[in-house]
């Protein structure tokens, strides 16, 4: 390599290292400015709380009211207003700039130097969260030290060797707050699912090393059984002339390992030999399951399938937490299933409304669901918990006194929240208007204006069914019934307009009877 371009990498490295210094200063900044941000909010949350009488200046604390919010709800629902995050990218900051600020204030200040960046500073805290507060300071003043110098003296100090050093030093000062992460860490474990694209998702598993490692080894095994097995069949086939010697889409490790894992929990979905005993829709043989693993429960899964747009289209199929499914996909499903709850609801909007029900507090089940359906997530702004998890709520409040006056329970008066945002919503000062096709708007207290649309099945499949045509389709045009200015010609609707029109024809005729004057009554759209 020649002398001109060492030195040319070498100004390149530096320009690096001063953008990285440069946003390492930034990412403190802004955390110092959440946490100002955290701070403000507990400030006015007091101030509205004296003011309502929550506390007496003269007395012991009075019980907090539930309708009291969290000033970190507030101030995560403000930061996503202004900054654009999503919730969750929200809530982490404002966690980490708390825990930061408050107990860390060395690792503040090597953030602010450009020493040190925003990820090691957030797996530092982690590390010391469990520390006694009356050694965290000169615990996490070493820790820091340490890693500073290292970096100083020419080290280049892993992941592994920086947790490794800083739980020797926290076990010098206190070796209990090790045991005590490690035991809190046990109580975490958990499961949960993601849902991806092309059909597809991620499923989550946090436990303890000897179960994984256990897990990981059962499948693994099992994936080698099963490559092994499909490698001689190959063989096989080449031997006696009936299969080609190259497969050009061989089945990979990993895939075996992942069809080991779907066989262990729901079964291996063989169908049944017609000599009875099979079982349920497929007719699964029971305890079937790859070698190692327990064998899978029979299971009733929850499907909802919305009719196909247009002509020559299959209908759509979606899996709750799961996403869109093939026909493929759900044929494979049911052969693993003793049975399945289906549903079809009829997409057009507000056909799930009715007279009674829109006059009462209670959300049916059906319309529930379609609520469901059609947010696919919670929405408030920058929210993504799934619609499962969600509250439905009215955005209009329902009236208990007068059921006529408030907001009805109808689809357009219904959205997703979760019990964090429905809270909010119900407690703080933020407006929200929904549009009869799902677009909702939010103002804030702070003045933003905000917009989020509906994610799930429903409103994607009304949205491509508009989508269509060569033109946008307008508010009342035949692409998009759910726009019209006046109700869906529903039957309750219908029959409403079969009772004003009979009253309307009874007052004319008391009018030309001279009975009574001109009816105010007005129509009901």
């Amino acid at each position: 390599m020649s002398a001109e371009h060492g030195s040319g990498i070498a100004a390149a490295g530096l320009a690096a290292l001063d953008a990285l210094r440069t946003e390492n200063r930034a990412a403190a900044a802004r955390l110092q400015a959440c946490h100002d941000l955290l701070a403000l909010c507990e400030e006015q949350q007091f101030a509205r709380d004296v003011e309502a009488g929550y506390y007496d200046p003269d007395g012991p604390e009075r019980p907090r009211d539930h309708a009291v919010l969290d000033p970190f709800d507030v101030a995560c629902a403000e930061l996503v207003a202004t900054y654009g995050v999503h919730h969750h990218r929200a809530s982490a900051m404002l966690t980490l700039a708390r825990d930061l600020v408050i107990s860390f204030p060395r690792i503040v200040e090597a953030m602010g130097s450009g020493l040190l960046d925003e990820r090691t500073a957030g797996m530092l805290v982690r590390q010391m969260r469990t520390v006694d507060p009356s050694v965290l300071d000169a615990v996490h003043r070493l820790v820091v030290d340490w890693l500073l110098d290292s970096v100083d003296a020419g080290e280049r100090p892993g992941r592994n060797a920086i947790l490794a050093k800083t739980d020797s030093i926290i076990a010098d000062f206190d070796p209990e707050g090790v045991l005590a992460r490690r035991a809190a860490a046990a109580c975490e474990r958990r499961v949960s699912v993601r849902r991806g694209v092309d059909g597809m998702a991620e499923l989550r598993a946090h436990l303890t090393s000897t179960e994984a490692s256990a897990i990981h080894e059962a499948l693994g095994h099992t994936a080698g059984e099963r490559f092994d097995r499909e490698k001689r069949a190959r063989i096989e086939a080449v031997r006696t002339g009936t299969g080609p010697a190259y497969d050009p889409h061989p089945r990979t490790r990993q895939q075996h390992r992942a069809d080991a894992l779907v066989d262990a929990i729901l079964g291996t979905g063989d169908q049944g030999d017609g000599d009875g005993d099979g079982a349920g829709a497929g007719g699964r043989h029971a305890g079937s399951g790859p070698a190692g693993l327990a064998p899978g429960p029979q299971i009733r899964p929850i499907i909802t399938i919305l009719a196909p747009r247009g002509p020559g289209e299959e209908p759509e199929v979606y899996l709750p937490r799961g996403g869109p499914a093939s026909i493929d996909a759900l044929i494979a499903l049911l052969a693993r299933s003793v049975g399945a709850h289906i549903f079809l609801p009829d997409p057009e909007a507000g056909s799930a409304d009715s007279v009674g029900g829109a006059r009462r507090y209670r959300i049916s089940a059906e319309l529930a669901r379609r609520i469901r359906l059609r947010d696919g997530t919670c929405r408030h702004p920058g929210c993504s918990v799934s619609a499962e998890d969600c509250d439905v709520d009215h955005v209009v409040p329902f009236d208990h006194s007068e059921p006529d006056r408030g907001g009805q329970t109808v689809e357009a008066n219904l959205m997703c929240l979760c019990r964090r945002h429905h809270r909010f919503k119900t407690f703080h000062t933020w407006y929200y208007r929904l549009l009869r096709d799902g677009t909702l708007t939010v103002v804030t207290e702070s003045g933003h204006t905000i917009t989020t649309l509906p994610d799930g099945p429903l409103a994607k499949w009304r949205d491509r069914t508009c989508n269509g045509s060569e033109a946008p389709p307008g508010p009342g045009s035949p692409d998009r019934p759910w726009l019209r200015s006046r109700p869906l010609s529903t039957h309750w609707y219908r029959r409403a307009c079969r009772i004003a029109a009979q009253r309307r024809e009874n007052a004319a005729a008391a009018r030309d009877d001279g009975l009574v004057g001109d009816d105010h009554d007005p129509p009901p759209f």
